[in-house]
């Protein structure tokens, strides 16, 4: 189901950027609600704010929602993973699947403000090297 809101202003903010109330990306499709997962993205750009946690029960979604932030506009599709805490190996394969097809099209998938742990996982299975990936850390103290 796809919910509109309007909630501030596109400045042309990176995903995962510091921004004041009142001030940032204007996330306003609804993706995915539920209690486990959000997933919020922009009417007009490539991105997509997640929170809350990826696993199994849900990466159908996470893979539905990357391949609509990828129809909706061209260029780099950006993801934001500052409040995602918990990622497990079906959701890391649903963002390393995407980062393959995207790759195809001389487009990256770009996810900000990854928890080291879950970048740490990336790097254990192998995945973090996947054609068209690119991750980007939290800085510390995050």
């Amino acid at each position: 189901m796809t919910v509109w809101r309007t909630t501030g202003d596109e400045d042309g903010l990176e995903p995962g950027d510091r921004v004041s109330p009142g001030r940032g990306p204007r996330y306003d499709v609804v993706e995915l609600d539920t209690p486990l997962l959000r997933v919020v993205a922009t009417a007009t750009a490539p991105r997509l704010l997640m929170s809350g946690e990826v696993d199994v029960s849900n990466a159908r979604e996470v893979t539905r929602a990357l391949g609509a932030a990828r129809d909706r506009a061209p260029g780099d599709v950006h993801v934001d993973l500052a409040a995602v805490e918990f990622v497990d190996v079906a959701g890391l394969r649903a963002f390393t699947l995407a980062a393959c097809g995207l790759h195809e099209g001389d487009r990256p998938l770009v996810l900000h403000a990854v928890a080291p742990h879950i970048e740490r996982l990336f790097e254990l299975i192998g995945w973090c090297a996947a054609p068209g990936l690119e991750i980007h850390c939290r800085p510390a103290g995050r």
